[in-house]
């Protein structure tokens, strides 16, 4: 049995249209820098791929990568990246899934992968242990991605879409076992290749470079991990449902179209309702100790339980509380192959168009009758899914309602209202792919279900560290997801060490509030550093490492402002800077946030990375 030792530098390169296989070594030098996962896929997309392209022309690039950390013991570790040209925003994304897939690639001898072209009929392609095979998927086109997955799990693990994927539907998913690629439309990215899905079977070993640095740093870590309230107990017991209860009274959970603040029927879909009620069993992506997946029965089924995104913008956002509505609802979009988050959100923005008169149809907030039938319109692009299948914004440059079309540079908004947390809203505004949850995340340090701020350690309202805090958490999460790190491993690894931990809250809120830059300085990434040490075998320090992060962020913003993205889309839905009349909501100020944000990120007015900037990152264009 072959080894592998940390990570196999190369990248599997198929090219759909001529049949073409070959690969890509990885450099040192690029390893270094830009790590892996995210941090190599965008990497890989710049040397690659043209500017100006059509998401769905056969010139796109899908890059799938894993992490250093895959198929080692390190917390939360089996993800991996899926990156390319969205159909939906028309600039880079990326999105990041669990299931079994990643560490099987790895297994095979590859790294990552990249996709072009176009075949001239439906194919899969099968890795197993370095061949690679593309073969004829006529008879799997229109299968569902779990009974896809079911009928072919002799092949290996698989990445593939559903229906939505194939009908080129804006915000299609990509699908890993019951996990879910779920942002930007990558799946439609495949279905305009013709490619249905992708299996990797390997039986190399994996292992660290430096076992004894790494089983130190492993140790402290998983003991982090275990002690931390939410990654040992919270997100186990109620998964990212807990959030219902924490943002529901801290008017941050969108509710009708997020036109409102509170929702009467939040209890019946939080998660400690889904807890009591419906016999839930722990899942989790393979080694990772959280596991804060869950299945549960809904309705006497057995069903993957939603997560909050899902519960809110299939649930709240549409005035509907019936759990078990929801996760027959979420079961229908994982099949089909939909993100949930912009299928709620569409659905949302019709519900309002069609109250103000200005669409004609049958959804009405409140009314779950036509969900059901609605989401396979989209799927299948029939009638007025075939226009709900486009987004929100498209839909609103058709109709009108911009005013309260909710998404940024194309993407539909997630689950955290930023009047009730303003600096999410500066997240939302700047983060690469649009308004993605995962990029600046400030809602957790600014969310105070008890209402007033007094016991979040940031201010939900108001600009007081904000700029500071969004882009360290923005680098930090590049950071993690090209290691790749689970983002939940956020909070024990710095909430867990002793100037922390064991300094008064009152004194943390003071720093974090008026001394952003010690605050953000003085963050503690050694557990970070130590694993993945460990992993590759040479020392990582913490400079080096925010600096990937940095560095990574920053190319991505490039090759986005090459798109023509600039501080005109830098910005909020309307609804966002002019409405917030509701409890608990104030204003975005957003301008004046944006202006210390490119100060410190180093950018012109304008939104574009300085050369400065670009060349002390070793940026080369």
């Amino acid at each position: 049995m072959k080894e592998i030792i940390a990570v196999n530098n190369r990248v599997l390169d198929i090219n759909l249209s001529t049949g073409k296989i070959g690969t890509i070594e990885i450099s040192h030098k690029d390893r270094r820098e830009y790590i892996g996962g995210k941090g190599l896929a965008t990497r890989l997309l710049f040397e690659n791929i043209k500017t100006g392209i059509d998401p769905l022309s056969p010139e796109n690039i899908i890059v799938m990568m894993t992490g250093p950390t895959a198929g080692t013991p390190s917390p939360a570790g089996g993800r991996f990246t899926v990156m390319c040209k969205s159909p939906l925003t028309g600039i880079f994304a990326a999105s990041y899934v669990g299931g079994k897939f990643g560490i099987s690639l790895k297994k095979a001898g590859y790294d990552g992968l990249m996709v072009r072209g176009r075949s001239d009929k439906p194919v899969t392609v099968g890795i197993d242990n370095g061949d690679v095979v593309i073969k004829d998927a006529s008879g799997s086109w229109g299968m569902d991605t779990y009974d896809f997955q079911e009928a072919r799990k002799e092949e290996g693990d698989w990445v593939v879409i559903g229906p939505a994927g194939e009908n080129l539907v804006k915000f299609a998913v990509i699908a890993s076992d019951k996990r879910i690629a779920g942002r930007c439309g990558l799946g439609a990215v495949m279905g305009s290749k013709n490619l249905k899905g992708i299996s990797a079977k390997g039986n190399r070993k994996i292992r660290v470079a430096d076992p004894d640095r790494f089983k130190k740093a492993l140790k402290i870590a998983q003991k982090k991990v275990l002690a931390h309230d939410n990654t040992g107990r919270r997100l186990r017991e109620l998964g990212t449902p807990q959030n219902v209860r924490a943002y529901g009274p801290a008017s941050i959970m969108p509710v009708r179209n997020f036109g409102k603040s509170k929702f009467d029927k939040m209890e019946d879909i939080s998660g400690e309702t889904i807890r009591d009620r419906h016999k839930i069993k722990n899942v989790g992506c393979p080694g990772c100790p959280i596991k804060c997946g869950r299945t549960g029965k809904f309705n006497d089924r057995e069903l993957v339980s939603p997560e909050y995104e899902t519960i809110v913008f299939m649930g709240s956002n549409l005035m509907l509380g019936d759990i078990n509505e929801i996760a027959f609802w979420n079961d229908k979009l994982n099949r089909l192959g939909l993100d949930s988050i912009s299928t709620g959100n569409t659905i949302g923005f019709a519900m309002e168009l069609t109250e103000k008169g200005l669409l004609e149809s049958d959804l009405k907030f409140g009314d779950s009758g036509n969900i059901d039938r609605t989401i396979e319109d989209i799927a299948y692009r029939r009638g007025l899914g075939d226009e709900l299948a486009e987004g929100v914004r498209s839909l609103s440059q058709k109709y009108g309602g911009e005013e309260f079309a909710n998404h940024v540079k194309g993407l539909e908004m997630a689950g955290y209202d930023p009047r009730g947390c303003t600096g999410q809203g500066l997240g939302y505004a700047t983060a690469n792919s649009g308004a993605t949850h995962l990029s600046g995340a400030t809602h957790a340090v600014e969310a105070d279900p008890l209402g007033g701020g007094a016991d979040s350690y940031l201010s939900p309202h108001g600009t007081k560290g904000k700029a500071h805090f969004v882009i360290m958490l923005q680098n930090l999460v590049e950071m993690t997801n090209s290691a790749i790190f689970c983002i939940q491993t956020q909070f024990p690894f710095l909430e867990e060490n002793v100037a922390y931990k064991y300094t008064p809250a009152p004194i943390l809120r003071f720093i974090m509030r008026n001394l952003p830059a010690v605050a953000v300085g003085t963050t503690d990434i050694s557990d970070y550093c130590a694993l993945l040490s460990g992993v590759l075998g040479y020392k990582i320090g913490k400079k080096e490492l925010r600096m990937a992060g940095e560095r990574i962020y920053n190319l991505e913003r490039f090759m986005n402002c090459r798109e023509g993205i600039s501080r005109k889309d830098d910005t909020l839905p309307r609804r966002m800077l002019e409405e917030f009349g509701e409890e608990g909501w104030a204003p975005v100020e957003l301008d004046k946030m944006l202006k210390q944000y490119y100060r410190i990120r180093g950018w012109d007015e304008n939104g574009q990375p300085e050369e400065a900037r670009l060349k002390k990152l070793g940026i080369v264009y």
